[in-house]
């Protein structure tokens, strides 16, 4: 179950990166859903050992029949309802099926594997969507800082031209210039600010974290990294992500899986060997056994020589009594074994088809494992190119602010000694205002550009 922060329940707390990679991957849908299947993977697993074991059944039944019927107790017809009870055991193995059970039992192993190597590709691929979306609260974050930064500078700009103004030593439209940049640094704090709450949107949604949860990033006092372009080669980075990306494994997991599933459909075609085995006990309210017999005479009128006779004889007849429940469950145990051999010799195309579908998965896997190298080693190929560019982006944007902050220290020198007019000298600090912001665009770029080459290189994500 997803537990979702609320700001009543949760103490305000300080966030850094590491944290918000462990909360998503504790609470993520996608990550949780792949567990299951993880589980899931392990009951067939169980499912298909057991599958060596023989089965054991038991069953037992009531009756009550009326009319002409049999007696399940001596299998004679009577007239009479009676009263039945019946409990039999019944188990079964498979001796021989082609190897059926034990390629069925390595296939569930592979498969189980496979899960687990999915997820583990879950929770790297959620890693890297919570750096993003952390960097770009940062980003945002720095944005807004130096917006603010930039409105105090106007401001107090503005405050010393406008004491100039007063004291006559500058005309006062000189002011209108300032006035315009004051207000395009009003709109720039405003836009920067709903920056950063959608920043925090997006990584709140990624958390599974309520939106009105107050939330503080961790920001470190140094997070350039430094990437040596032309020291790392795409046949190091693609090497080492061909290795630990767990979704290239899992996909090669599933070809093995495949191959197995050929192997299972392969097997119908051949002979199966079955051992049955049952014992079962019967109980009839019209049961009866003998408790004695009844001893009697039979007088018989017969003719001796034309004169009537009497001849006594004597009879014997058993004493019937019910037989006692118990009695009837013991005196009526039956029991018996069976083999059994089934010959495959036409199931309607089913077992045919059934190799053919099972053939074309291997193939559709083994297809699915090069499409997937393919696919990163282009990625890998693009995140090099991205991470070469942006270090050269970066760079450049460090040089140009460096040389806009030169140019306008000089802008400054020169309108303080009113060699610039105002519109020149707003023009030099709006030109140093989009190299910072540039720098600063270049900066998060860069480092998250690095970010991703960590992530095909096989390292965590961090910025430590």
């Amino acid at each position: 179950m997803v537990a979702l922060w609320s700001a009543t329940a949760i103490a305000q707390d300080i966030w850094n990166l590491e944290k918000c990679i462990n909360h998503a991957m504790q609470n993520n849908l996608d990550i949780q859903q792949g567990r299951l299947s993880i589980e899931q993977a392990n009951i067939s697993k169980k499912t298909a050992s057991h599958s060596r074991y023989p089965s054991l059944n038991g069953s037992t039944n009531l009756g009550l029949n009326f009319g002409r019927t049999v007696d399940p107790t001596n299998n004679e017809f009577i007239t009479q309802s009676f009263f039945s009870n019946g409990f039999s055991l019944s188990s079964g193995v498979t001796l021989y099926n082609s190897g059926r059970i034990s390629n069925t039992i390595k296939q569930s192993e592979v498969n189980q594997e496979s899960a687990s190597y999915s997820v583990k590709q879950s929770e790297r691929d959620i890693a890297l969507f919570v750096a993003n979306a952390y960097l770009s609260v940062l980003f945002a974050e720095e944005n807004l800082k130096n917006a603010v930064a930039q409105q105090k500078l106007n401001s107090e700009q503005y405050n010393q031209v406008e004491s100039l103004i007063n004291a006559g030593v500058r005309p006062s439209n000189e002011l209108l210039d300032l006035e315009a940049q004051m207000a395009r640094g009003e709109q720039s704090i405003i836009s920067q600010q709903n920056a950063v709450t959608i920043a925090f949107l997006n990584l709140k949604q990624l958390l599974l974290i309520e939106p009105g949860y107050e939330m503080i990033l961790d920001r470190p006092s140094n997070v350039e990294i430094i990437l040596d372009s032309d020291v790392i080669t795409f046949d190091e980075i693609y090497a080492s992500a061909l290795s630990s990306q767990p979704g290239i494994r899992a996909a090669e997991l599933d070809v093995r899986s495949a191959e197995f599933g050929e192997k299972i459909a392969k097997a119908s075609l051949y002979p199966s060997i079955n051992a049955s085995g049952n014992i079962g006990t019967q109980y009839s309210n019209q049961s009866r056994k003998i408790d004695g017999f009844n001893v009697g005479t039979n007088d018989s009128q017969v003719l001796i020589d034309g004169a009537p006779s009497v001849i006594t004889s004597q009879s014997v007849s058993p004493r019937l009594v019910e037989n006692p429940y118990v009695n009837q469950l013991d005196e009526n145990i039956s029991y018996g074994f069976g083999l059994g051999v089934s010959v495959p010799i036409y199931n309607n195309y089913r077992v045919k088809s059934g190799m053919e579908q099972a053939r074309l998965n291997t193939m559709s896997s083994t297809l699915n494992v090069e499409r997937q190298k393919n696919t990163l080693k282009t990625n890998v190929q693009q995140a090099l190119a991205d991470a070469r560019a942006a270090s050269k982006s970066y760079q450049a944007a460090k040089k140009s602010r460096d040389a806009q902050s030169a140019a306008y220290t000089n802008a400054t020198k020169q309108y303080d000694l009113g060699s610039i007019n105002s519109f020149d000298y707003v023009n030099s600090r709006s030109l140093l205002d989009n190299a910072e912001i540039s720098l600063i665009i270049a900066k998060y770029d860069y480092l998250f550009k690095a970010k991703v080459v960590d992530f095909y290189m096989g390292r965590p994500i961090s910025l430590k």
